[in-house]
C-alpha cells in the first residue's frame, strides 16, 4: 500500500500478481480476514474484485442487508434467482445491482474479472443450509451436490 498525503494506492501489477493466484481481492473494506493485496480499510463499504480462473458455480446464498454492486470487466457471468427461476447473463461492459433478500446462484465463465462494490461492509451472507425461507427450501434441493457412492 502506498501513502502520500491523503491518497492511498495499490498498483496494477499489485492486483495482477495477486489475482493469477486469487479468486476474490478486496481494494476497500472491513476485512475480517487477511488477505495477500494491501487494501484501503473502511468500515462502510467494500469494493474488489472477483477473477474467476475456471467456471465455479456459487452455492444458493442471500443476504438480508447487504446491497452489491457489480461491473462486468471481463467474461460473461450468470445468475439465477432460486425462489422465482428467473435468470440474468452480463458480459463484459455491464452493469448490475443485487439487492438484498434475493437468493441466487451465480456460474462465471472462465477468465471472467468482475468489479464489486458492497454496502454495508459487513458479512451477512446466509447459505441455503442455514435459511428457513419456505419458498426457497422446495427449490434448492435440486442445487445440493450428490453424495458420492458408498464403497
Amino acid at each position: 500500500m502506498k501513502g502520500n498525503g491523503e491518497f492511498l494506492g495499490v498498483t496494477a501489477e499489485q492486483i495482477q500478481a495477486v489475482l493469477e493466484l486469487h479468486t476474490r481481492q478486496y481494494l476497500v473494506g472491513n476485512l475480517g480476514r487477511p488477505q495477500e493485496l494491501p487494501h484501503v480499510p473502511d468500515q462502510h463499504v467494500e469494493i474488489g474484485i472477483t477473477h474467476y480462473m475456471e467456471a465455479t458455480p456459487e452455492a444458493p446464498h442471500w443476504h438480508p442487508l447487504q446491497r452489491e454492486y457489480q461491473y462486468v470487466l471481463s467474461g460473461m457471468t450468470s445468475y439465477r434467482e432460486v425462489e422465482r427461476g428467473t435468470e440474468h447473463t452480463y458480459r463484459a461492459g455491464d452493469f448490475y445491482a443485487i439487492l438484498p433478500e434475493v437468493c441466487y446462484t451465480q456460474e462465471s465463465e472462465p477468465g471472467t474479472r468482475i468489479l464489486f462494490v458492497k454496502h454495508p461492509a459487513i458479512n451477512d451472507k446466509v447459505t441455503c443450509r442455514s435459511c428457513d425461507r419456505a419458498n426457497c427450501l422446495a427449490r434448492v434441493e435440486q442445487f445440493v451436490p450428490p453424495k458420492p457412492p458408498a464403497v
